[in-house]
């Protein structure tokens, strides 16, 4: 019973002790934010030296990174620390002067408080588009050192600007910077500085941060001061260097493209003879080419410059476009006389003969001619049969035997003329069967090495320039 009076004596107390903490902090913070004493308005050690803005960053998600924008975004924990000599204090009961350690005195204040302190006016230069987030209250946090230590984090996500050079698209690499100033104070009145810990970087990334298609290289801070025609401001940069993931487009992009000219080869073993087959493989080719060359423009920003799979792309087509121009030069030069032509040449040559006075030697009385008047020899009707194309099967006064082996000699005549100036256009296809993939591959090779070769040089440049 009597250890029981005891434990409720100290509960009393110690609610006593907080009760009593409380509005001695309740009655300090007003003795602190005092208008005669403290002036909201004007920032700490105004009129003298500049006040110095230390900063940090804590991202806590990267991406999307936008080609078409030329945007990325960024979430973070933006941290800054300043001092102001009028907010120091203690609480404890002596007077500052005796107190020693200020600095392990704190005080964790809340945001409402935020409009009664002077704060640096600090925006992000290179935003379009900025928040700071508010579930499940306004995500901001002040906290006072006794000694005037002020730190204040807030959590905001950025869209910022980042101009892009799409030339080695898609194995290039982007350097995205964010840049931090002050809006209405220029270097004389505030300086920002990155605040650099022996133990960690001033930016920090969070270990699960992953984008889709990119990885972070490199990130790197700096700070300098801006010239402007309104002055010189101090300016913080944080620069993130990301790497383009080259996986997607090979299998989304350059795999289906080379497969696609490999298909247009296959017209060079159909025979020539198969036209309505190898028309079709080479128009097909063709169109589903420009198809997956549309739709790769699409999600891309237009730009008057061409990027590495705008060259292979073009490439590409050029090939299967050739492999269509082939088939078409092997169809003219395999297409043989026509018959109009052939018929006209053996009525011409017939024409010829039957104007020619027939040889003496043929001309013998014989059972098919007769005695006319005045002395005369006449040809005796002969029966003759008319053929498709309007010609006799034989001459009047004439057998008919001589003259169809005569008709023969000089069609095979002409078509064994027609047949020597016709070219061997089987000799293309088998060219081309070695030609187009030897060259090809060829152009492949020469095409990664100048990319990757670019790429590497880009990104040690980039490094070159961080440090």
């Amino acid at each position: 019973m009597k250890g029981r009076a005891i434990l409720l004596w100290i509960c009393i107390l110690f609610q006593n002790y907080r009760k009593c903490q409380s509005d001695k902090e309740s009655e300090l913070l007003k003795k602190l934010l005092d208008p005669d004493r403290y002036e909201k308005r004007l920032r700490p050690h105004s009129g003298g030296d500049a006040l110095v803005v230390n900063s940090t960053m804590y991202v806590v998600s990267l991406g999307p990174v936008s080609e078409v924008d030329m945007t990325f975004r960024v979430g973070l924990y933006f941290r800054q620390y300043w001092k102001d000599d009028r907010l120091q204090f203690t609480l404890r009961n002596s007077t500052m002067a005796k107190v020693k350690n200020l600095e392990s005195e704190k005080l964790v204040l809340s945001q409402d408080l935020l409009s009664s302190l002077w704060l640096p006016d600090s925006f992000f230069q290179t935003e379009t588009e900025s928040y700071v987030h508010e579930v499940t209250k306004r995500n901001v946090f002040f906290r006072l050192h006794g000694n005037g230590d002020i730190l204040m984090s807030m959590r905001v996500t950025v869209t910022s600007r980042c101009p892009m050079d799409l030339a080695y698209f898609p194995m290039d690499v982007q350097a995205c910077e964010l840049r931090i100033a002050s809006w209405g104070y220029t270097s004389d009145d505030i300086t920002y500085q990155w605040l650099y810990d022996p133990a960690t970087f001033p930016i920090v990334l969070a270990q699960d941060i992953t984008l889709s298609n990119f990885r972070v290289i490199n990130f790197t801070c700096r700070s300098w001061d801006r010239e402007l025609t309104t002055g010189n401001w101090s300016t913080l940069g944080a620069k993130f260097v990301f790497g383009r993931n080259t996986l997607y487009f090979i299998i989304q992009m350059y795999i289906p493209s080379t497969l696609i000219v490999m298909v247009s080869w296959v017209s060079f073993w159909v025979g020539r003879s198969s036209v309505p087959a190898r028309a079709a493989l080479g128009i097909t080719t063709v169109l589903t080419l420009l198809t997956l060359i549309s739709s790769t423009n699409a999600n891309m920003p237009k730009i008057s410059y061409m990027k590495a799979i705008d060259v292979y792309f073009a490439s590409c087509f050029l090939f299967v476009f050739a492999s269509l121009i082939e088939f078409a030069a092997v169809c003219y030069l395999d297409k043989p006389q026509s018959a109009p032509k052939i018929r006209k040449s053996s009525m011409k040559n017939r024409d010829y003969e039957m104007s020619r006075p027939p040889a003496p030697s043929s001309w013998h009385p014989s059972s098919n001619s007769a005695m006319g008047p005045g002395g005369q020899m006449q040809a005796a009707p002969s029966s003759r049969s008319r053929a498709l194309d309007g010609s006799y099967s034989d001459f009047p006064g004439r057998g008919s035997t001589p003259y169809t082996k005569l008709k023969q000699a000089l069609s095979n005549r002409l078509f064994n003329q027609s047949e020597k100036k016709r070219f061997n256009v089987g000799a293309i296809d088998r060219f081309s069967r070695y030609f187009f993939p030897i060259t090809f591959f060829t152009m492949m090779v020469i095409y990664w090495s100048v990319y990757l070769h670019k790429s590497y040089e880009s990104k040690a440049k980039m490094n070159v320039q961080d440090q």
